[in-house]
């Protein structure tokens, strides 16, 4: 299993990340797209975009849906966001008048987001935030939530009244947010299956670093 630390100094963090971002030789930076564009920067294995298969290079658009099978790996870039889908996984993203949505149907994925109004959505959980880094990890019984840093406010669907607003600078409020007939609803959780190395890979992309690492 992969954790998250908060050891070592920032700067190797940043080495770390930007060395995976270089091994990583297909992968484009998303400021050679168009400013609401999009790509898929690395697949690896079975990757579907609207259920067609992807590679390296498809296009991405608001409102796609985006699978990586048993094997798969997916690195999209949307606009000023990105994002990392690992294995079984199926998100859509989706632009509106309120702002961006991510629907996570199941799964695991990684997201990096410019300043902008972002919805989250789970089967259990409905998150807000803006501009920010956040983990989400879909499963039948419940959503691990990790607001990597930022302001956000988790809502479980069970139980709205039960949400929870969170201000992180590094993974400091990771949650489990359970489905109907379990209580609490929410509650803290443990940072895993993710990493600063990622989050750093991701902000590249974008052309930005995450704010530990100036610290």
């Amino acid at each position: 299993m992969c954790t998250c630390g908060k050891s070592g100094p920032s700067r190797r963090r940043l080495l770390t990340g930007m060395a995976a971002l270089a091994a990583f030789g297909s992968l484009r930076p998303a400021s050679a797209m168009a400013p609401r564009g999009g790509s898929l920067n690395r697949s690896d294995g079975e990757v579907m975009v609207n259920g067609r298969p992807a590679r390296t290079g498809s296009a991405i658009a608001a409102g796609d849906r985006v699978a990586a099978g048993p094997n798969g790996t997916a690195v999209f870039t949307l606009g000023d966001d990105a994002f990392l889908l690992r294995a079984e996984s199926t998100v859509t993203v989706s632009d509106g008048p309120d702002g961006r949505r991510i629907d996570l149907e199941s799964g695991r994925l990684l997201s990096v987001f410019g300043p902008k109004v972002i919805t989250l959505k789970t089967p259990h959980a409905n998150v807000g935030i803006r501009g920010t880094a956040a983990y989400l990890e879909a499963r039948p019984a419940a959503t691990d939530i990790c607001v990597c840093y930022g302001h956000a406010v988790l809502s479980p669907d069970a139980a709205p009244d039960k949400a929870e607003e969170v201000r992180t600078r590094h993974h400091d409020a990771p949650r489990r947010i359970f489905g109907p007939g379990r209580q609490p609803a929410i509650e803290p959780y443990m940072v895993t299956n993710h990493t600063d190395e990622e989050l750093v890979m991701l902000e590249a992309l974008v052309g930005r670093v995450p704010p530990f690492v100036t610290r």
